[in-house]
């Protein structure tokens, strides 16, 4: 049960911290799936996340609200990054492997994965029991 991670501070920035927190939870709380090219949100490390956090910060209820679409804005930009830096950028996209190019729908499958109602419900099930 406990989540144990290092997390990186490269980008750190001014701005929302529900930002960071929902690239946390969609760095640290994704699995493959067993089934081939499927994503899976695993509900236990992203409720062990959430503990971890509300113990020093409490999540007001317009960042509860918003938590699912700040997962989403983070996998966006992170996808946007990686087909950009892997397919596109000239100093970088020739010899590139395979692999590294298509890393971006790896992002896509989870954006997509967090558009079905029944994980939202899940997710925001997550967040209510650390109501203000």
């Amino acid at each position: 049960g406990d989540l144990v991670a290092f997390i990186d501070i490269e980008d750190v920035c001014v701005g929302p911290l529900l930002f960071d927190l929902a690239c946390c939870a969609i760095g640290c709380c994704f699995h493959d799936s067993t089934r081939a090219h499927e994503q899976h949100l695993d509900m236990e490390l992203f409720e062990a996340l959430i503990n971890g956090y509300c113990t020093h910060r409490k999540l007001p209820l317009v960042e509860r609200g918003a938590f699912v679409s700040f997962m989403q804005l983070t996998l966006l930009c992170n996808c946007s990054w990686r087909f950009v830096k892997f397919n596109i950028h000239p100093a970088s996209s020739h010899n590139v492997p395979e692999e590294a190019r298509n890393s971006y729908l790896e992002l896509q499958r989870r954006f997509e994965y967090l558009d079905n109602s029944k994980v939202k419900d899940n997710i925001n099930a997550v967040l209510h029991t650390h109501s203000l």
